[in-house]
């Protein structure tokens, strides 16, 4: 439960400094929120849920590792997405993007 702590933590720290011109208290308090809604069985422990949703497809959703929160192109999709729609939803986190786009920039990782 302790590593669970310490990556929320992380993950709250990293979304604090991402959107650093919002009220952090508020962000803080939708945090706590989404941390006693329950969690999906498909969402483990270190990992996070994020959909791609742009008006030309469906939403798509991803499970994604919590060390994405620190990759350039990750944090990049992220910014976009806060410059052009502003971050103000709650629960899931959306990314404005391609389903392929996304899974670009997951895939890029793996590529050896």
């Amino acid at each position: 439960m302790s590593m669970l702590n310490y990556l929320m933590g992380k993950l709250k720290n990293n979304l604090i400094q991402l959107i650093s011109k919002f009220d952090v208290v508020e962000i803080v308090e939708t945090l706590r929120e989404n941390n006693n809604q329950m969690v999906p069985n498909d969402v483990k422990e270190g990992h996070f849920a994020v959909f791609s949703v742009n008006s030309q497809e469906e939403p798509m959703r991803f499970i994604v590792e919590l060390y994405w929160l620190n990759d350039p192109s990750f944090l990049k999709l992220l910014k976009q997405t806060e410059d052009e729609y502003g971050y103000g939803q709650k629960g899931v986190l959306e990314v404005h993007c391609l389903a392929a786009e996304l899974q670009k920039i997951l895939k890029i990782k793996f590529v050896v």
